[in-house]
Parts: structure tokens; sequence; C-alpha cells
């Protein structure tokens, strides 16, 4: 028990710590446990020694013995344990990956999903067999012979080429999982694409060794058998049908059973997970792969509060703990010192000739995935990151490696060497993944960043987010006041905010006109899984744009962590070149008049599209304003009073520039309060030089005149000077106003600076809506407004913290 202990707190501790340091770099776990495997292997630990004491007789003097670390860390019997928690976390791990996959990617994306699979495997296996026949590569032996017959030369070129072909999917899942794939699309494809090619891999693999030979004793009656083949099909079917029509309905019974509301009974978390090692003996009884029973059971497990606790459960101790020690495993079989010494009749820079093999199967993966890619109109950089994506390795070369070794056609030195390039191959995946976007992204060079910098007559360019269908009316309420015109017309890109729970990839789904699709999202709690359904919110969307005229409308769900979300808004606006990103406050109404948060951390979101965003940003409050009879039907009911609070500085001004796109809709009365200090209305002379500065004094001058010129003969219009002497005559102000304005528009920096906002920062609960945002949504106003707090695009001040 105490060699256990000492074994696993070693490859927990070296893991972590590997992965801690290479977190900065962008790396996965993954690279950091295979990395520890090999330092804790032969090639670094198996290296350093230390002295012993020990006693050859009883009664004679102790000796001094030197012995390697690896021996005190690893002793004998250690090795055993690490390939069972290995190989368990392994099933288990599948299971959960295929517990989580969405199966609806699959229809919607079926064909081009087989498509880029077969591409990506049969291209590799090809190139690698041709290219060892043209190198003429002997097969390496397992007692370093490179002298083979027909029989085993064919199964060397056979497991060479499956190994260098085949996808590692738990590893790629895993990595899709732990990083930020820049573009949605590609992991929305590449991993039900390395499913598909895993599942095809070890199929063809089983066949061929059931011709050539199989590795493994289970498989062994059926070597003698002409029909083998067939029958190992035939039994893969059965075990497909028995997890579809027999385990599924007992699984869907046992749901049934549980009552409603209360936590899964420990009871049946132990029957599935007694199904799952049942479903991979069976694979591994008819000659597959353990991982193939668990992955066939993952996928015919029903969705529900089962799956949703199984993986709330088992999640982290698999991945965590069970995982990484198949993953050491491999490294501590490692001796990276075989690459560099020839052994037995070992040919002349065989090492050399194999990393050219390596190279030839990689490129023919990527021209693979390039020429599926382009076949379905995806840009060559989506099929560039696609291919390097599915040359991810992992245990699934491992798997391979050792069926070779058991069947002696391969050494120390092809083992080694293949999981060296899995360290190489994966560590290069992330970094060649975002540097690819970024080159094909280049430098974002429109200048209509924000509405001050725009010409009044130009096109309106608008990315509008929402979360939730509540979202909605206000959302489309504010598009209305943004009044579109042939003039200046409105391009709008509505996006659904889904957070990503599982393992399903990062992904972006445009909707086309009138085709609308639905996403599966799990609850955080033991609930059912929620359909979420973009439907409903991009109808709404279609419709307004069918009814509002001179509106360009484009609909996208994204998929993403709350963690990565401001990224997606930012490169949506970047790419659509926005001039402004209007974002839902956390919190909405609720039906007895108060403010329910909806989400904690769309409040971080917000946040993060307020420090990166390519553009203008607007936070909309919502507290009445998309309501029946407020502004849907302005102009037949009460008119929408509208006031904007002018303090001076960007964001104010970008606030004025907004509010004179409402003036042309029907139903709107606009009023513009300036605030200016005691002091300067009775002497502007004598007035301090403090704030705002005077270049800025000038432009604020300047907007507020052009504004009173532009519309001083519009009704609908007033533009009145508010004069006070310091912070709580502003709050007196703004409280006096009530109720007067259903609808306030303001600068989030508003005022910061003066004196007459001084010390209102200190007391605000949102900085996000600076110190006057702050005060028309706090319970001490008093009235129940709805608020859009402006943020403008200022270079300078983009990456500051919020």
């Amino acid at each position: 028990m105490t060699e256990g202990n000492s074994t696993t707190s070693a490859i927990l501790a070296l893991t972590r710590f590997l992965a801690y340091v290479l977190k900065p770099l962008g790396q996965p776990r993954v690279v950091a446990e295979l990395i520890g495997g090999i330092l804790l292997g032969p090639a670094a630990f198996g290296k350093v020694t230390y002295n012993s004491a020990s006693a050859e007789n009883a009664g004679s003097p102790p000796t001094s013995v030197v012995k390697p670390l690896s021996r005190f860390l690893f002793p004998p019997t250690s090795y055993t344990l690490i390939e069972a928690i290995g190989f368990l976390g392994l099933i288990y791990y599948v299971f959960l990956v295929a517990v989580e996959l969405d199966v609806k990617v699959f229809r919607v994306m079926g064909r081009k999903v087989v498509a880029i699979a077969m591409a990506s495997l049969t291209l590799p296996l090809i190139a690698t067999a041709a290219t060892v026949a043209v190198f003429g590569l002997p097969a390496p032996m397992a007692n370093n012979s490179y002298k083979a017959s027909g029989t085993e030369e064919a199964a060397f070129v056979l497991l060479l080429s499956f190994a260098l072909s085949i996808t590692a999917f738990p590893i790629l899942a895993r990595l899709l999982a732990e990083l930020k794939i820049p573009n949605p699309e590609v992991g929305q494809v590449v991993l039900p694409s390395a499913l598909v090619g895993d599942v095809v891999s070890w199929l063809l693999l089983a066949l061929c060794f059931a011709v050539i030979g199989p590795g493994d004793k289970a498989a062994a009656h059926f070597k003698n058998e002409y029909l083998a083949p067939f029958w190992m099909v035939l039994a893969a079917a059965c075990l497909v049908l028995v997890c579809l029509y027999m385990v599924r309905p007992l699984l869907e019974w046992t749901v049934r059973q549980m009552p409603e509301g209360e936590p899964v009974n420990n009871v049946y978390m132990g029957l599935v997970l007694i199904f799952v090692l049942g479903a991979a003996l069976a694979s591994a009884t008819i000659g597959f792969h353990p991982v193939f029973g668990a992955l066939v059971l993952g996928l015919a497990v029903p969705k529900g509060p089962l799956t949703t606790t199984l993986i709330e459960r088992l999640d982290d101790f698999v991945i965590g703990f069970m995982l990484p020690f198949l993953i050491v495993g491999s490294g501590l079989k490692t001796d990276v010192a075989s690459l560099m010494r020839p052994e037995g009749n070992e040919p002349t820079h065989y090492v050399f000739w194999l990393g050219c093999i390596v190279v030839v199967a990689t490129l023919a993966k990527v021209a693979g995935c390039m020429i599926i890619s382009s076949f379905y109109s995806m840009p060559r950089s989506q099929g560039l990151s696609l291919g390097i994506l599915m040359n991810t390795m992992g245990p699934a070369q491992a798997i391979i490696l050792n069926m070779g070794k058991s069947e002696k056609v391969f050494n120390q030195k092809i083992y080694a060497f293949l999981v060296v390039t899995s360290v190489i191959s994966t560590a290069l995946v992330s970094p060649l993944v975002t540097a690819l976007d970024r080159k094909c992204r280049g430098p974002a060079i429109y200048k209509q960043r924000n509405l001050e910098l725009s010409r009044r007559d130009s096109d309106l360019r608008l990315v509008a987010c929402v979360h939730t269908v509540r979202n909605v009316p206000s959302v489309i309420s504010l598009l209305q006041l943004s009044n579109p015109t042939y003039d200046s017309p409105l391009l709008v890109s509505a996006v659904h905010l889904v957070e990503l729970t599982g393992r399903t990839p990062p992904m972006l789904i445009v909707h086309e006109a009138g085709a609308v699709g639905t996403l599966t999202r799990r609850n955080s709690d033991n609930a059912p899984p929620d359909l979420v359904h973009s439907e409903p919110i991009v109808s709404a969307f279609e419709k307004y744009q069918q009814h509002a005229g001179c509106v360009t409308l484009q609909a996208f769900t994204a998929v993403s962590a709350y963690s990565s979300m401001h990224e997606d808004i930012c490169n949506i606006a970047a790419d659509h070149q926005a001039t402004l990103i209007v974002l839902p406050f956390h919190k909405l109404l609720t039906v007895d008049g108060e403010m329910e948060v909806i989400n904690p951390a769309i409040r971080a979101v917000n946040h993060g599209v307020l420090t990166n965003a390519p553009c203008s940003v607007g936070i909309l409050v919502d507290r009445g304003l998309g309501e029946h009879g407020k502004f849907a039907n302005a102009g037949h009911h009460t008119p929408l009073h509208v006031a904007i609070l002018f303090f001076g500085g960007p964001d104010d001004r970008e606030a004025l520039m907004y509010g004179r796109r409402f003036l042309e809709q029907p139903g709107v009365v606009l009023t513009v309060v300036r605030f200016l200090p005691s002091y300067e209305a009775e002497a502007p002379a004598a007035a301090p030089a403090v704030w705002p500065a005077k270049a800025d004094r000038m432009w604020d001058d300047e907007c507020i005149r052009d504004f009173r010129l532009q519309f001083e003969d519009n009704a609908s219009v007033s533009c009145t000077d508010k004069v006070v002497s310091d912070s709580s005559a502003t709050v007196a102000a703004i409280r006096s106003m009530g109720s007067i304005y259903d609808f306030y528009v303001v600068g989030r920096a508003s005022g910061v600076g003066s004196p007459l906002v001084a010390g209102m920062t200190e007391f605000t609960d949102f900085p996000e809506l600076g110190p006057i945002g702050d005060l028309l949504v706090s319970s001490d106003m008093g009235a129940m407004v709805s608020v859009l707090v402006m943020q403008q695009y200022v270079e300078e001040r983009m990456g500051a913290s919020v």
C-alpha cells in the first residue's frame, strides 16, 4: 500500500506541476502528462541514483548500495497498478465523452463529418504504406533483428500505418475541452470526425488482425476461421443492438424509477458503471479493443438526470486521477536514449527515415482535410486547422504499439519514437491553430469603430447579444429606436449566447433565413438536459427584420464557456466591422418589480467585452423598455420619453450620437440634459482647468452646439442645462427626474474626474455601468427606468481593467 501511495503521489505531483508551468504557454494537461511520463521513465529518473544501506548477512555491518531513483519511486509491482488504473481511466473517459457528445451534430453535418474522417484516415494510411515500400524500411523485431518474414513485414506496415493515421479521439476531446479553439466552426466538426475515424480505424484494424493473425488471446478462436472478419463484424453489430435495444430501455426504466427532484441513488450509478465494464469485456471478447464497447454504451445512454450525475461525479476523478496514469504509463516505457543508439543490425539513419515517414503521413492527413473542406466550400484556413487538429496523437498509438510488441513486430525504438512524436504533435496543435487564426483574421483595419467617427449617413453595424428569450423584446425595441432608413441602414448581427458545458466543442452556428437549428446543453443541476432552442430567438429577430425595412440581419448561435464568451463576441464584432456591441445586463426585472440575477457569469462576460471590444459598447438594463405598449406601439399609445444625461467626455458624446438616431422614430420625445458646475455657469473664465481636458471640452461644446442647431425646430427635442454644485446636488437632480423619463442613455465614464460626481464611484455597486448608470438602476432612484450605458471605443484605454 505504501508503494502504491508513493507511486501515485509522484505521478500526480509531477504532472500537475508541469501542467502549471506549461499553462501560460497554452499547453493542455495531456502534454504535461506525456512529458512527465518520459521524465519519470528511464530517460531521466532512471539515470538518477541514490545510496541505500543494506546488510548482506545477519549481524554484518551495513554496506552502501547504489540504486536507481526510479526503483524507489516505481517498485516492480507499481507498474501493474499504473497500467490497471490507466486502462480503467481510458475506458471510463471514452464512456463519459460518448455520454456528453451531441449526436445532433452527426445529423446536421453527417456527410461532411464522414468525408473528413475517411479522408484523414485513408490518405495517410496509403501514404505511410507507400513511403515504407519506397524507402524499403525493414520491420524492427522485438529482438532488435531487422530481418522479418513477409507476414511480419505486412504486420509492421499495417500497424505503423494505422498508428500514424488514427486520431487520438480521447486526447483531442480533452484538448478541445481545455483549450479555446479560435474558430468555432472547426471545433464543431473536428470532434465528430475524429470519433468516426477512430471507430472505423478499430474496425479495420480488428479485421486486418483477423486475417493476418490477431494480437490478443481474446480473439484467438477466430484465428483459423476463414470467415473470421464476417463473424467479428456480426458480433460487433450484435453488441451495438444489445446496447441500443436492451441496455438503453433498461436505463430508461431506471430513470423513471427515480423520485423527481431527488439526487440519483448510488445504486443506479453503480449499475451503469458495471454495464460499462461489461460492454468493454464483451468488446474485448469479440476481438475489438475494450474502448469500443465503452464508446457504444456511452452513445446509447439516454440523456437525463442519470447522465448529468454521472458526469458531475466521475468527470473530475477520471480526468484528474485515473487518465493521467494511462498517459504517464506510456512515458514510463519510453527510453528516449534508445533513439540515439543503433541496435542489432539496424540500417543507417533508421530514425531519420522514420521521421520522414511521419512527416509524409502528417502532410497527407492535412491534405485530405483541406481537399474535403474545399469540396464543402470551407475556407482553406479551416481545412488547414482541421488537418492540424486531426494530427493529434496519444493513447491510441500506444495501444497499437502494445499490440505490435505483443506480436513481436515492434521494438523499444519504434515505441519511443512514436511516443516522442505524440508529445511534439500534440504540443504544436494549440500554437499552430491559434497562429493560423490570427494570420487569417489579419489586423482589423476598419475605421468606423465608434459612432462619433462614423458619418451620419453611413450604415450602422451593430452586434446584438442575448442570453435568453427574456432579453429579446428590449433588444428589439432598442433596434427599433435605432431608426434604420434608406440613407442610414442597419446591419445587425444577432447573437444567441449559449453556455458550453461538457465536451461538445465550442461552435458558432450561422442560421440561414427561415432555417433555424437547435442545440443541446446540460444544466448544472440534476434536472434533465435542456434543449436550447434558438428558434424563438431567431424567429423574433427575423420577424423584426421583415417589418422594419432597411435592416439586414444575420442570426448566430455562439456556444462557448463563459470564461471565453467575450472573445466570441469581440471576434464577431471584428469580423463584421461593427460600430456598436449591445449587451444585456446580468439582471432582469421580475413580476414583483425586483431585479433578479440571470447568471453571475454574464457580468464577467460584460466586463470582458468592455475591456477588449474592437468598437463601442452599450450595456442595456431593461426595466420595461420591451414591454407591450411602451415602445412597440409608440405613436399609437403613450410616447416614449428618452433622456440623455450629458456630463462630458467620449462616452457621453457617444451617447449623444446614438440618441440622434432616436429622433425620427414616431412616438419618441428626447431630452438632452447637460450638467454644468455652478462656478462655470456664473464665471466661465474662473473655472479651474482640471476637468475635462481642454480638447475634450472643445469637442463637448461643439457636439452640443451642433445638436441644438440641427434639432432646434423639432418639437420632440429639447436640450437644457442643469447647474449643480457638487455630487450631492447631482444625485438630487437626477432623483428629481424620477419617472418623468422611461429610458435613459448615459456614458459609462460620465463626469469621472469632475466635482459633479466626486465620491460617487466609491459607492458604485456595478462599475460596468459607471457612477451615473449605477445610480439610475439603484433602489434609491425611486423609479423603474430602463438604461443604456455607452462606452466609446478609444484605442488608448482598450485593455485597461474594468
